[in-house]
Formats: structure tokens, C-alpha cells, sequence
């Protein structure tokens, strides 16, 4: 379906066509593999006892944290006999299999250091370090983990791994088995765990972590195992360890385990590293820091990954959750210097070019209102009004409601986003908009990290629609949603959680989609982050959706469409517009009730705004001008030349099927323009072309007045069927003029009314060469995707423009229907004129090289530049004084 504009603003929801120039291509990235290896488990090591025979007895787990240390269980230091361990094994999934030996690194363990305050009759400070006899070789199949340094543990699955027991009874696993676990807190479990157990007289400790699983814990065998979570960085998972395997009850029976609560001894960890020589401190802890230490061995996040096949994945960085960028819409608020404390954490979305939607909590510090914001371009914007939504309560529901408008004092020049006022959101993924550290952000292709860059920056993850009877949020979001989520709010969450400070929503930001809407990407947003952590990434965050709050949007910004919709009565019903591609000039047509009408111009039916007023449905006949009219309505037959406008379309069809016949034949017609004319004016021997014009009757082109007058004398000829047509070119047409119509009210100093008819003397005969293009005749809406002729070979693209947007460019407003401003399609620095008189055109294609071709404007004139809006002359405003000339 072909796009139109009205001429003035009639809804909200018209961004893609408002703004269509400034829509855009979209971009794929290319995918690329490397060979498989297992990543996953690179920090786990297996801590052997060798006996008298030298066979290895694998008795107990660790975890590499130190590239020569291993954190395992403090009671690992010794087995029954009082012997500790003597040899560790990494990168091995099967222990006693050589079938998959290609990278295991065996070391010995040179020294066991328990936790000073461990006892092996206790269950407390159940934690060692054991050091390696050398560093291993970092590989992507060997790599130490971080360590998780927050005693709250938010995730809400662990996992788990080891060669223990697969069940009560059961023998030990030669294979590396995971399982992940349910955190629980110590309160539950210790009703599993009281201090009457052997070793816990003290009952559960804050340095103790619980976790299980209704079918599976970890066994024995698995102790000094570790318990971990994947978090999410540069497209790749690094295993940060939460606790180590301590004890529990008989595996397997949905009992569950304990562990040692890392967060609990990072302290001592760095400490007793120190203390052995090594260059260990908080910084190489922290877990940015650690994450891209080892950034190149990760394996990478599901998503990327696009298919696994004989050891070798390919993958898709396009597909990566986490990208570098701001949104161009997104703005930051801010309030006036002297204002303390100051407030830097609000965001709003530039919805309009002239307002900003925002949170009802971003609309007041401290009492006062914001005084400016900063757009995307760096300029600083003084905010002329703010208006709170009146249902917005924030001591009692501060996540109702929760939604400003920021109007500015006149129109920036960025592009607004396009709002999604609909109810359905169309694609389940959208971009969050937050901000975090760009070492953490940027895809890494197995490429080692050096340098730290924590500059923060805008990042726009995708994230995943969920329902809001499933968004499981976070207990400080709950308590404050009395009502629980409403149908103004968008519950959105990733499955993996993130490395701290990878990515912060901006509060009030966007959260928004490229679509593609009629063969051009838009940018959408759906609404604006409200509340969560972590942009969504691994729990619920939640944003306040837009077409919730539409009417009050309209209110603010439309106040004339909603009066108007406030006045009409409660029965009144919105007009309902079908267009039937089916229908022809004088068809047969009907509307419900039994009303039986004919296709006809829709000037000869005067009856059919009356049904637009009342709200009753319109039927639009093929062709934008011709409507379904009631056989009662429709007005008398028309004149000769009314019927050569209105049946235009049909009574050339002939001609346009021959044209696409011949499109690539000889002096190929796909070059040629036959409604398009040149006025010439003869001197002496020689005629002069100097103007364009265009073919609208048989009997007659129309030019602009401009052009005429600005020479000595009326013009002459009028020249048919040779612009693009080539050297060799024949079946052109010179024909002389009878009269010249200069538009009685041309303005020569404003150029108003810029339009002239010339009257030949004799009927074109039409081919498929040179024949009458059609007029547009629809009044109330233009076509979106229209083309200007610039002169030579080619067209431009041109759009139509609000009248509203007109006049905030222009001193003068334009308050005469029959002239209004357009804009071109072009871009850069380079000069773009268009000669005066241009016709300005629309193609309704019905085939491949099949269209009609409609006269829609007329230019007038305007700078040369990409920027600048044009003036131009709606055709369809001097219908009725073409006929009046031409009767």
C-alpha cells in the first residue's frame, strides 16, 4: 500500500512517514568459526593422591584462581591416612581415559595452605590453597576463574562440577559431570543442618552458602569443587566461583549441599598469595579486571554461537546481546548548578522534535523542575515546560503512572524516535539502552586483552519481552507494586547475568527496535526503563510502555485532536477508511446497510466528507482520487475535460502496458518521460527551451509562472517526447501555443500562486512516446514517496511536509492551502537545484515497469542546499481552474 501525509497533523502515530527521509538501510555482520574446544570447564582441577604403584587416586576438586593456585576444600589437605594431596590435573574431562589427552596439564602440588582457623573436626573455614609447581600455560582449555566477591548472591542457579558419586551408593564418575543448583538461604537450610551435626556446633555461618536441587547435589568426591555461575562479557561467559564444595548429606536426595562462601575469604585468598610471593591485590581481583585477563580463552555466549559440527563452531557476532551505543534519541537531564546535591542519572527519549517523554521521577529534584537537557549532538537545551502525568502518586505507587513530558522552546534538528503506539509489541527483542565500561562491551574475537579502558559508554544490549505474569522480579521492585504490573508496564529479561559494571540502564532511557516499515528501517521505541538491574540481564527489569499513556501523550502535544475527541459524542466511531485495488473509475461499489454506489472522482461527491464527519466507513476506489459514492450523491456528468482528469487512468492503461513492453527494447522507453515537456521560445532560426513543463490534457501543460515572466517574451512551442530520449531519438513532437494562462493571482514578489497553463493549438496525439500524465486530485493527503525532476538524467526523492512543520521553519506561516513546503531526499554538502517549474510525481506501480504516473506538485523554489525545505504548489488545489481555462 502506497504511504500518504496529510497536510496537517491528524494523530501521533505517524512517525515513519513524518520523518521518512530519515529513515534508513539496515547492516549484517558476517559470521566466521574456530575450532571447538571445552572452555567451559578450563578452571576446574582434579587433586590426586599417587600411590604406591603410581596410579593417581582423584579424590577431591578445585578451582584454578591463580595461575599456580588452586582453592579447593580445606579438608582436601589430607586424605584418611593423613596425606595430602601431591598431584593436580586440568583440562581433562575423563581422568582415567587418554582418548581426550590432547591438552590436560598434570602439575604437582608443592604446598597445601589451609584457612588458619580451619579445624578437621569442625565444619568451618572449610577453605585451602594449594600451590602448583609452576604456572600453567593458559589455554582455552586451561584458565584460572574469578572469583564472585558480593556476599549477595542474586543468581538464582549455580552449577556445579566434579567426578564424585552420581548418586547414593553409586561408584565414582570418570566423566566431569555439572549440575546446576537452587541458592538457598541458611535460614531454610538450616533445617536441614542444625547444630546438633557433627562439626557444626555452632550451627550454619555466614561464610556458609547452601545450594541444591530437588533431583541432584553435588557427591562425594566433589569436595573443593567448585560452585559457580557464567556472567557475560564481550560476547564471552567467564565462570565466576561463588563457593566451594564443603559437605552435605547423602548425595542424591534432593538434600541440599554446603559450601564455603567465597565472597567470605577473598581477603585471606590475596593475603596468603602475598605472602607466597605473588604480585596478588584487589585490583587484579576485582571482576572487570579478572574477566579480561583471560577474555581470549572464554568460550563464547550461546547466542553467537551458530552451529557445532566435527569439533569446529561457527559463530555470528551480530547475534552478540551486548553492543557499543547510545541511542541518537536518548537525552540527559539535568538541573541548575546551584541545586544540591546535584542529580546525574536521569535520561528522557526525544519523542517529538520539540518534546522529550521522561519518568515523572526525572521531573523533580529537590523541589524543582529540570532546566535543561543535553542532546545527543552535545548541544545543551533549555526545557521550557514540564508536565507530570496527574495520576502520577510517588509516595504511595511510585511505579504508576510514572511519566513526564520535557517541552522545549523550539525544534531541534535530531531526527525524533518514532513511537510504537500499539498495544502488541511485533518483535519479542528489543535494545536496552544503558551505559557501562567499554573494555566489557565490545566483542572480542579470542583476542588477548592489555590495557584497561573503564571510560563508560553508551551500550544498547538486546534484551527479551517477557509476559508480566512471568517476570519473576527482584523483591525490592515488589514491595513497591501494590497493584502488581500493570498494562503500562513492559517486563524484559536476558537469561545470563553480566560481569559487574558491564551495563546500567538508563533510567528514563529507551528501550527500542529498528523496524522496517515500507522498505526503510525506523527507529521505534516501545517505552522507557522504569526500574531493574544489570539492563535486564539475568533478572527482570521493567520500563513504562508508551501506548498506555497515549491519550495523555495526544493531550500534551495534540491538545487540538483530543479536545475534538472529548467534544464528539460517547457514540461517536472513528472513521474507517478501505482502500479495494480492485475497483476502476465508474465500477459498481457497495457499503454495508445494502448502499449501492459508484466509483467515481471524488469531487462528485460532495457527500463524502459528511460520512468521514460521522464516522461511517469510506471506501476508496484505485487511484487516491476516486471514491465509493452512494448513487444518490453522486452530482451531475461531468465535462469533457473532467472526464479526461478523471479517467486518466484508465483511458491511457493501454499505453503504460505498451511502455512496459517495450522498457528495455529500442531507445529503450525506461529512459524516456512522456508526460514531461519543454516551452521553447523561437529566435530567429533557432528555438530556445528553456522552461519544463508537464503534460496534464491533450490540450494543454502546466509550468510555473515564474519561469515565463522572467523572460522578454511568451513563449512559443512546447516540445514533447524528447527529455531522456537520446541522440537518435525520433517521435518527437513540437506543437505550438495558443494562449499562455499566467495563474490570475501570481505573486512575482512572493510567488505565490507560482503556476501557468499553456494552451496548444493543436490535441496531442498520444503514444506510447508522449501521453497525458494523471493529476492527483486528493485534497487532505499527499504521497509520501515522491520524486522531483532535477534537470538531465534523473529524479530526487522529495516528501511532504506537515504544514505545522512549514511554519515553524518559515517567517511567513503558510496559511494558503494551494502552497506548502516539501523536503528533498538528498544528503551531504553538495548543491541540490531543481529548475522552477519541476514536476514533482508519484508512481503507483501495478506491475514490474507497470505504473501510473500522477502530477502531484509543482515547483516553486528554495536554496540549493540538502537541508532546506522547498516551496511547492499542490496540483490538486488548481484542479478546478485548469478546468475552468480548459472547458
Amino acid at each position: 500500500m502506497d504511504m500518504m501525509l496529510a497536510n496537517d497533523r491528524i494523530s501521533l502515530n505517524d512517525c515513519h512517514t513524518r520523518n521518512w527521509k530519515d529513515g534508513f538501510e539496515g547492516l549484517v555482520a558476517p559470521a566466521y568459526g574456530n575450532p571447538a574446544l571445552l572452555r567451559e570447564f578450563a578452571h576446574i582441577a582434579a587433586i590426586g593422591w599417587t600411590g604406591a604403584d603410581g596410579k593417581v587416586n582423584w579424590g577431591c576438586g578445585g578451582s584454578l584462581i591463580w595461575e599456580n593456585f588452586i582453592l579447593t576444600a580445606a579438608h582436601c589437605a589430607a586424605n584418611d591416612e593423613d596425606v595430602p594431596p601431591d598431584v593436580a590435573r586440568m583440562g581433562d574431562l575423563n581422568i582415567y581415559s587418554d582418548d581426550d589427552d590432547e591438552f590436560p596439564q598434570q602439575l604437582r602440588i608443592v604446598k597445601v595452605i589451609r584457612h588458619q582457623q580451619h579445624r578437621f573436626s569442625a565444619k568451618y573455614y572449610d577453605v585451602a590453597l594449594m600451590q602448583l609447581e609452576k604456572n600453567i600455560t593458559v589455554h582455552e582449555t586451561v584458565a584460572p576463574a574469578c572469583l564472585w566477591l558480593d556476599d549477595e548472591v542474586r543468581f538464582p542457579k549455580l552449577y556445579a562440577a566434579g567426578w564424585g558419586r552420581t548418586g547414593f551408593g553409586e561408584d565414582k564418575t570418570n566423566i566431569l559431570l555439572k549440575v546446576d543448583l537452587t541458592p538457598m538461604n541458611n535460614t531454610q537450610c538450616s533445617k536441614f543442618y542444625t547444630s546438633s551435626e557433627r562439626g557444626l556446633r555452632n550451627g550454619l555461618h555466614a561464610h556458609h552458602l547452601c545450594a541444591g536441587d530437588e533431583k541432584m547435589d553435588t557427591c562425594p568426591g566433589d569436595s573443593g569443587g567448585p560452585l559457580h555461575v557464567k556472567l557475560l562479557h564481550n560476547a564471552k561467559m567467564t565462570p565466576f566461583l561463588v563457593g566451594v564444595t564443603s559437605f552435605g548429606k547423602p548425595c542424591g536426595q534432593a538434600n541440599p549441599g554446603v559450601y564455603a562462601r567465597v565472597s567470605s575469604f577473598v581477603e585471606w585468598i590475596i593475603e596468603t598469595l602475598q605472602k607466597e610471593g605473588e604480585l596478588a591485590t584487589v585490583h587484579k581481583f576485582q571482576p572487570w579486571t579478572c574477566a579480561l585477563r583471560y577474555v581470549h580463552v572464554r568460550e563464547y555466549e550461546d547466542d553467537v554461537v551458530v552451529s557445532r559440527s566435527n569439533n569446529f563452531e561457527t559463530y555470528d557476532s551480530d547475534k552478540a546481546h551486548l553492543v557499543g551505543g547510545d541511542s541518537l534519541q536518548r537525552v540527559d537531564i539535568f538541573w541548575e548548578n546551584s541545586i544540591v546535591p546535584s542529580r546525574r542519572n536521569c535520561s528522557g527519549v526525544l519523542i517529538e522534535r520539540d518534546a522529550i517523554a521522561t519518568l515523572a521521577d526525572c521531573a523533580s529534584h529537590m523541589g524543582s523542575t529540570p532546566s535543561r537537557v543535553r542532546l545527543s549532538n552535545g548541544n545543551f537545551i533549555n526545557v521550557s515546560e514540564t508536565i507530570v502525568h496527574p495520576k502520577y502518586y510517588p509516595a504511595t505507587g511510585p511505579y504508576y503512572n510514572n511519566i513526564a513530558i520535557l517541552k522545549l522552546p523550539f525544534p531541534v534538528s535530531i531526527i525524533p524516535a518514532c513511537v510504537w503506539y500499539n498495544d502488541i509489541i511485533p518483535d519479542p527483542q528489543f535494545e536496552v539502552i544503558g551505559k557501562g565500561r567499554a573494555d566489557l562491551v565490545g566483542y572480542n574475537r579470542d583476542e588477548r586483552v592489555t590495557t584497561l579502558n573503564p571510560t563508560i559508554i553508551g551500550i544498547s544490549p538486546r534484551a527479551t519481552l517477557h509476559s508480566n505474569n512471568e517476570c519473576r522480579l527482584a523483591e525490592q521492585y515488589r514491595t513497591l507494586l501494590k497493584n502488581g504490573l500493570q498494562h503500562e508496564h513492559i517486563c524484559f529479561q536476558n537469561k545470563p547475568f553480566l560481569v559487574p559494571a558491564t551495563c546500567d540502564q538508563h533510567l528514563g532511557g529507551p528501550i527500542e527496535r529498528e523496524m522496517w516499515r515500507y522498505s526503510k528501517y525506523f527507529n521505534y521505541a516501545y517505552g522507557m526503563n522504569l526500574f531493574g538491574r544489570d539492563c535486564g540481564f539475568g533478572e527482570p527489569a521493567v520500563a513504562v510502555r508508551f501506548n498506555a499513556h497515549r491519550p495523555w501523550i495526544e493531550s500534551v502535544l495534540l491538545p487540538e485532536i483530543a479536545n475534538n475527541r472529548k467534544s464528539s459524542t460517547a457514540g461517536s466511531k472513528d472513521e474507517v477508511i478501505f482502500i479495494d485495488p480492485d475497483l476502476r473509475l465508474n465500477d459498481r461499489c457497495s457499503y454495508s446497510g445494502g448502499v449501492q454506489g459508484v466509483c467515481v472522482a471524488h469531487d462528485r461527491c460532495p457527500s463524502i466528507r459528511q460520512r468521514m464527519s460521522n464516522g461511517d466507513s469510506i471506501i476508496i476506489c484505485s487511484g487516491g482520487s476516486v471514491v465509493c459514492c452512494p448513487r444518490t450523491d453522486v452530482t451531475s456528468n461531468p465535462s469533457e475535460i473532467e472526464r479526461e482528469f478523471n479517467e486518466c487512468g484508465q483511458r491511457y492503461a493501454q499505453l503504460r502496458k505498451q511502455r512496459q513492453q517495450q522498457w528495455e527494447g529500442f531507445q529503450p522507453l525506461r529512459l524516456r518521460l512522456p508526460h514531461f515537456a519543454e516551452v521553447g521560445w523561437e529566435e530567429g532560426s533557432e528555438i530556445r527551451f528553456q522552461c519544463i513543463a508537464y503534460l496534464i490534457s491533450t490540450r494543454a501543460v502546466v509550468t510555473s509562472a515564474s519561469c515565463l515572466v522572467s523572460k522578454e517574451f511568451e513563449p512559443t512551442v512546447v516540445r514533447l517526447g524528447n527529455i531522456r530520449s537520446g541522440p537518435q531519438t525520433t517521435n518527437i513532437a513540437i506543437i505550438p501555443i495558443s494562449t499562455v494562462e499566467i495563474h490570475p493571482e501570481f505573486n512575482q514578489s512572493t510567488f505565490e500562486n507560482n503556476i501557468a497553463l499553456l494552451k496548444l493549438t493543436l490535441p496531442v496525439q498520444p503514444t506510447v512516446y508522449m501521453f497525458p500524465g494523471c493529476l492527483w486530485q486528493n485534497k487532505t493527503h499527499s504521497p509520501v514517496e515522491s520524486a522531483i525532476f532535477r534537470g538531465g538524467n534523473g529524479f530526487d526523492p522529495i516528501h511532504p511536509m506537515y504544514v505545522r512543520d512549514c511554519n515553524v521553519r518559515f517567517a511567513r506561516t503558510f496559511s494558503d492551502p494551494r502552497i506548502t513546503c516539501m523536503v528533498p531526499g538528498v544528503y551531504g554538502t553538495g548543491e541540490h537545484c531543481y529548475p522552477t517549474g519541476s514536476p514533482i510525481i508519484f508512481r503507483q506501480n501495478e506491475d514490474t515497469n507497470l505504473f501510473t504516473e500522477y502530477l502531484v506538485n509543482i515547483y516553486s523554489h528554495g536554496r540549493c542546499n540538502s537541508t532546506s525545505l522547498r516551496i511547492v504548489h499542490r496540483i490538486a488545489m488548481y484542479i478546478d481552474w485548469f478546468k475552468e481555462v480548459l472547458k
